[in-house]
């Protein structure tokens, strides 16, 4: 599997804060731990289209034995094109996070149950995402309230974070991105309106705040890319270019292959978040028709969630994750010799021209060149004892080509 990765790397754009007490530097990384699971916790009640009233539960996730007493979390919600699936849909990414070190959960959200025929409109389906976005919103003040009172599930409110699959990932960025400052089409003010306003009706505990540090967006869209502002959260992204279920630029959404309603894909997002300053990081599957297909083998799932552990950590810890263990390998790279206290080769597989970026752990660029020929031979002879990340990128769109880790003597 190639990837494509576009990034805005903001390693400085966290504030200035003293590194999170359970960082250590293996604990959201690269650390292993054992998990212990909670099912079926009721943190809303909420009634369907078709007026079916029921509780909303989630799954949680935890290290076993964790001595941490104040855990970023991750809450994730299934996809299913609003009409399927299951919170446990998602205890595989649940289980994943929490052998990291985060606290993690999959929840309920309401599902489509009008009629079929004819189709649901856009209309409908506009109320159907604020529903669900009600109940995420619910589930992050239930976990605000229980650290403000019992402190059970021991979480950091300044570090929650959302996301999902497709139509869960839907619900992660509206519930992240789509806030009372934004300005909104009247039918969708009147949708907002009769589901409890911005806040939602899915909980009573209003008091506690729903804002997030961050969303991790599986093959998700916006009903507006422009709803993004300078003041939002980081956003990590994936999507196949080619996405027939879930548009990755403008289109529509579809069921069963017929279309829904119109949205704005990941590459809307990440060039929106761009413009106006936002950390976000694109991930692109070329050349791909299927719908979340990067999480359909064990090397992609792998790489993928290997990524989003990098974009986590400097968000979590305020530093620079750990040299990866995943190097992504566009365009082949031989370093050598490595580790070195004086000259590198760097070996590329094609002659063309790219730009060589050697950073850091704190992210800094400590040396750029251009590529010239196959080898660039380089002088680290002044370089700090450390690790280091070699990054090679296209020299037309600054796309990530390839990345190695650089030991330097």
């Amino acid at each position: 599997m190639k990837l494509l990765i576009l990034s805005v790397f903001s390693f400085f754009s966290v504030a200035i804060v003293a590194q999170h007490a359970s960082c250590d530097g293996s604990r959201y990384f690269s650390s292993n731990y054992s998990v212990d699971t909670t099912l079926g916790i009721v943190f809303g009640n909420s009634t369907t289209q078709g007026g079916v009233n029921a509780d909303l539960k989630l799954d949680f996730f935890e290290p076993s034995g964790d001595v941490a007493v104040n855990r970023p979390l991750i809450i994730l919600a299934f996809g299913g094109s609003f009409i399927g699936g299951s919170r446990d849909d998602m205890h595989p990414l649940c289980y994943f996070y929490a052998t990291k070190g985060y606290a993690v959960a999959t929840i309920d959200y309401r599902l489509y149950d009008g009629s079929f025929w004819p189709l649901p409109d856009s209309v409908v389906m506009t109320d159907e995402v604020i529903k669900a976005v009600s109940d995420m919103k619910a589930s992050i003040r239930f976990f605000r309230e229980d650290a403000a009172t019992t402190n059970t599930y021991k979480i950091d409110t300044n570090l929650i974070f959302v996301g999902g699959i497709s139509a869960g990932s839907i619900v992660g960025l509206h519930t992240g991105l789509l806030q009372d400052n934004n300005t909104v089409q009247p039918f969708i003010d009147s949708i907002l309106t009769a589901n409890g306003g911005w806040t939602g009706n899915s909980s009573t505990n209003i008091q506690h705040g729903d804002d997030v540090a961050g969303i991790l967006n599986y093959s998700g869209a916006l009903k507006w890319s422009s709803y993004i502002d300078a003041n939002d959260p980081p956003i990590f992204s994936v999507h196949d270019d080619q996405d027939g279920v879930v548009p990755y630029a403008a289109g529509d959404a579809t069921i069963g292959g017929f279309p829904i309603i119109a949205l704005e894909g990941s590459s809307l997002i990440h060039s929106s978040a761009q413009s106006v300053g936002v950390n976000s990081e694109l991930i692109t599957i070329p050349n791909s028709s299927d719908h979340v297909s990067y999480f359909n083998t064990t090397v992609g799932t792998d790489s993928i969630l290997m990524r989003s552990l990098e974009f986590l950590y400097p968000i979590v810890c305020n530093q620079a994750a750990p040299v990866s263990v995943s190097e992504f390998n566009e365009l082949e790279m031989n370093v050598y010799p490595n580790p070195t206290s004086g000259v590198l080769n760097i070996e590329l597989e094609t002659s063309a021209i790219q730009v060589i970026n050697i950073m850091d752990l704190t992210g800094r660029v400590v040396y750029t060149q251009k590529s010239v020929g196959i080898i660039s031979t380089i002088d680290v002879s002044e370089f700090a004892s450390g690790n280091y990340l070699i990054e090679v990128k296209s020299i037309e769109d600054d796309t990530l080509l390839s990345k190695k880790k650089l030991i330097k003597l």
